[in-house]
Order: C-alpha cells, then sequence, then structure tokens
C-alpha cells in the first residue's frame, strides 16, 4: 500500500468539495464521468453534480511589460520574485510547478516605413530563458526553456526563486507596442500558433496561472495592420488619419480600442477622439476631457483583436477553465481616464499651435509627467501607468482574478496575494453541511478513478475505513478540521499500489441532512 499525507512519500488525497447551499440540501457529486447515483435512500436530498480534478500541478506563465518605461517596475517585481516563490513552495500540498516568462513584444507589424524602435516580429511569445541582469547563469539544463521541478525532477541546480529572477529581468528594450494579451495568446497556444520552444509546458489537467505585469494597456492587433504605421511619409501629425504614431493609437481615434462614456454629453459612449470635442474643459491652457467605465471597443470599429477573443483562447485551453485558470495582473487601474491634449513633440509637417491627444496616467509618482490630478500618488519611485482598460477587462472574466496596482510601493502584498489564490486551486475546501448517519457511518459512496505506473485505468469503489472487514489499502474517511477545514470535514482517500498521484480524482455522493421545521422529525441518521 502507498499512504498519501499531502505530497509526500506517504501520501493521502484530499478530495475538494463546493460549499453548500444554505438551509439547502445538497447530494454531492464530484465526478469525471457520468455515474450511477448511489444506493442511499434518505428522507429528501437534492442532487448536485460537482466536477473537479484533484492535482498539485500548476502551471504559471508570467507576461512582463518589457518597454522602455518599465524599469523600475520590473526592479520591484525583481525584489519580490523570492516571496512569491518562497509561498508556493511552502504551500501544505507542494505543487508540482511549471513556471515561464514572456515579453511584450510582438513587434510593430504594420510598421514598415518609419523608425519605430522595435523589430518587425518581436519575440512572439516564445519563453524567454537566458540569464539577466548579474545572472551569469540560470542552472536550467540546457535547452530548457521554462523553470520545472516535476515529478521531483528539477531543471536547475539553483534555488528556484534565484532561477526565477535569473530570467525575469527582462529589460527595456521591447517594443512600445505592447502586445501583452497577444504575447500571452501566443505562448499558450491559445491562437494555434505556438512556439514550438514552448512544447510540453502546459500539462493536460494541471492549473494554469498567468500573471501580467505591465503599465500601459494592451496595444495587441492581428496583422496585417496598418494601426503601428505611419500610413504617409512624412506624416507624423494630427493630419494622420490615426493621429501621430504613439500609444494613443491604442486607446482612442478612429480605430481606437476603448469604448468610455462622456458625463459631460450625457454619458454617451465614445471614443477617445483625435482632436477636443465641444465639450472638452481647459485645465489651465490644457484641453482635457474626463471619461468613465471605458471598456474595449467591440463595436467593429477598433483596429484591436477583441479582448472576447483573447479570454475564449484561454479558457479553451482548460475542460474547466472557471476552476483551472487565475489570471493576475499588477497593472494601472481603469480610471481615472482623462484625455489631454499636450503641444506637438519631435512631429513632422506640424501648424503652429497643434496638439496631440494622450491619455493621463491614472496612477504615478507624484509630480511625474502627465499625472491625472485623480490619479493615486506614490512619492517614492519613478513608477507609473495608463489606465489598463483592456487588462483589467480580460482579468475580470476569469472568476478566479487578483488586481493589482502597479503604482504600488512594493509589490511584496501583490504576489502573495497571487500565490495564494494559486495555492487555494490546490487546497481542499471543506464539507460544512451535516451528513446522514447510518450504523454510526456517515453515508457516502466513493469511487475512486486511477491510472497506475503502466496507464493503465482503474474504477474502484471504495468501503469507509471505519466498515466492518474494510480494505485498509483502499478505503476512505471523514477527518474533522484536518487540512485547515475548521469548521467542517475533509475526505481523505488511501490510494492503491503504484498509482499515479498526478492522475487521480473521485467522484462522491453524500447524503446531506435537511433542515426540518421547529417539532418537525428530523431524518433518520441526523
Amino acid at each position: 500500500m502507498i499512504g498519501r499525507a499531502g505530497f509526500s512519500s506517504k501520501c493521502w488525497r484530499v478530495l475538494r468539495w463546493a460549499g453548500l447551499a444554505a438551509a439547502a440540501p445538497a447530494l454531492w457529486a464530484c465526478t469525471s464521468r457520468t455515474l450511477e447515483a448511489p444506493n442511499i435512500t434518505p428522507t429528501a436530498t437534492l442532487t448536485t453534480n460537482f466536477t473537479q480534478k484533484i492535482n498539485n500541478q500548476i502551471d504559471i506563465l508570467f507576461m512582463i511589460d518589457n518597454s522602455s518605461s518599465m524599469t523600475e517596475m520590473q526592479t520591484k517585481l525583481y525584489d519580490q520574485l523570492p516571496v512569491f516563490m518562497n509561498k508556493l513552495t511552502s504551500l501544505p500540498s507542494k505543487p508540482s510547478l511549471h513556471v515561464a516568462v514572456v515579453s511584450s513584444d510582438m513587434g510593430a507589424p504594420g510598421d514598415s516605413t518609419t523608425s519605430i524602435m522595435c523589430t518587425q516580429a518581436g519575440d512572439q511569445g516564445q519563453f524567454q530563458s537566458m540569464p539577466r541582469g548579474n545572472c551569469a547563469a540560470t542552472t536550467l539544463t540546457a535547452g530548457a526553456t521554462f523553470i520545472s521541478d516535476a515529478d521531483n525532477m528539477p531543471n536547475y541546480t539553483d534555488p528556484i526563486a534565484t532561477v526565477f529572477q535569473c530570467i525575469a529581468l527582462l529589460g527595456d528594450k521591447g517594443c512600445g507596442f505592447e502586445h501583452q494579451l497577444a504575447s500571452v495568446d501566443r505562448a499558450l497556444g491559445g491562437d494555434g500558433q505556438q512556439p514550438s520552444t514552448n512544447a510540453n509546458f502546459l500539462r493536460q489537467d494541471a492549473y494554469l496561472g498567468i500573471v501580467i505585469l505591465t503599465n500601459e494597456d494592451d496595444c495587441s492587433a492581428t496583422p496585417p495592420t496598418t494601426i503601428y504605421s505611419l500610413n504617409s511619409p512624412g506624416q507624423q501629425n494630427i493630419a494622420n488619419p490615426d493621429g501621430p504614431i504613439a500609444n494613443y493609437r491604442c486607446n482612442g481615434g478612429p480605430r481606437g480600442a476603448h469604448l468610455c462614456q462622456d458625463p459631460a454629453n450625457g454619458n454617451a459612449m465614445i471614443v477617445p477622439p483625435l482632436t477636443p470635442p465641444s465639450d472638452a474643459k481647459l485645465t489651465g491652457t490644457t484641453p482635457t476631457l474626463d471619461l468613465a467605465n471605458c471598456v474595449d471597443n467591440e463595436s467593429g470599429s477598433s483596429a484591436l483583436t477583441s479582448v472576447s477573443q483573447f479570454v475564449s483562447d484561454v479558457k479553451k485551453l482548460k475542460s474547466l477553465p472557471d476552476d483551472q485558470i487565475l489570471v493576475a495582473a499588477i497593472t494601472a487601474p481603469a480610471s481615472p481616464y482623462t484625455v489631454a491634449w499636450l503641444p506637438a513633440s519631435a512631429g513632422q509637417n506640424t501648424q503652429p499651435g497643434e496638439r496631440w491627444p494622450q491619455v493621463e496616467h491614472s496612477c504615478g509618482a507624484a509630480g511625474g509627467d502627465n499625472v491625472n490630478p485623480k490619479a493615486t500618488m506614490n512619492p517614492t519611485d519613478g513608477s507609473f501607468g495608463d489606465p489598463g482598460v483592456r487588462i483589467s477587462q480580460f482579468v475580470n472574466a476569469f472568476p478566479n482574478s487578483v488586481l493589482a496596482s502597479i503604482c504600488d510601493a512594493s509589490y511584496a502584498s501583490s504576489m502573495t496575494a497571487i500565490a495564494t489564490k494559486l495555492g487555494q486551486l490546490i487546497t481542499p475546501p471543506c464539507i460544512t453541511g451535516k451528513i446522514q448517519q447510518a450504523n454510526g457511518l456517515p453515508m457516502c459512496s466513493v469511487v475512486e478513478h486511477l491510472q497506475d505506473s503502466q496507464g493503465v485505468k482503474k474504477d474502484i469503489a471504495l468501503q469507509n475505513c471505519a466498515s466492518p472487514g474494510a480494505n485498509p489499502a483502499q478505503c476512505w474517511s471523514l477527518t474533522a478540521g484536518a487540512m485547515g477545514c475548521t469548521n467542517g470535514s475533509s475526505l481523505t482517500v488511501t490510494d492503491t499500489v503504484n498509482a499515479n498521484p498526478q492522475s487521480e480524482n473521485s467522484s462522491v455522493d453524500c447524503s446531506i441532512c435537511l433542515p426540518v421545521p421547529a417539532g418537525s422529525t428530523p431524518q433518520a441518521g441526523c
């Protein structure tokens, strides 16, 4: 017999449970396939099917913005990577990890005539695994493109936090038209074009974590496009159909990706304009326009790939995406959102008094350039961020999510929160309802689905370990207060010899006692 406790050599596998609805009966089921209902006849029950794959695998992808404004923010992330990794590796159920890093640079495929400081192709979502900064060697196995400690066989020799730091400091030479979401999509193969160097990162049954660090909003467009192009030689000015080549093209203008309410115009939904509208106000001598409740522009006029497309691509990677995927971002808040028309700079053929639009920072260093007076300030460093409308919308599309501010003085709390949330994916919840009893034992039926070391799949009906004649090598038990379950019980299953702990899950049906009105007779066994 091989017993399992956590994921040590003598292990127990702990089954996840969904919470019971208040004042409602429930017949619990955790199935990976359709099973016949167990032969239990309580007075009244409500059948609820709950499917959950139980394993300790987590694949984590970090998307790190490597554009020119990210130096301070990358340094703050670098400082907290050991905090993140130490939190993960010290969980009660130690995870089996794959960790990879990608940049935001997918090139500027619409630029063929200008001198935008990035290549045509960029990194194309390829994992970044070379040593950076002061790190001389990653200690990764030759040819490895991501960190792995799967099957207790790490592909590195330095401490995992040190290896992570070595590959994560990507620098600031990436394209200024950031493709954060396209890079994630490409890296994971959601768009069907995963780089061959990223193969074997995603494990079929593993949980997936995506962590984004960026101070600007996503500007991902599907080639071919001219949104990043000059469009007409010598026309780096407001007369260009898309406006000057700058970040504002990703926000507003004729093909802008943001759709916002204009409070000064009856909350009409508009794309941030190229020129000041009639309801713009003067802040000093600068025309400004305050907008609110901005979302991704899916009206058909946007040049960028819709956020919903990226959400769909990523969710298709998992059979139960709402349970198996966590998405987090350390980014700038989506509001406040103010457009300011500032004097033209570095333009060609500009006219006297010409002004160019740009979105002011939604958080930033006090006294820094282009900071919205309404923004959250951080006077301790040079961190700043522009409204992360599309990034926030992407994150919020996943039930398991974390949003944190890029302008925080430290990312310690953010990284701890993300690691904690990832850990919750493999931490068993509690059974908080009262289970009906028969002959002093809980009325539950447990079927274990597993495959042995030879890959042979088996379904085994298990007995309660306390049942007369139960096989102690193959049985289950309920334990009150175990695994942090202070107000309920958790289920443990004793496994069979040669079971693969990363292949197992169980189907469980229990009869839960119903609340009864005062003066009524409780169910038998309740």
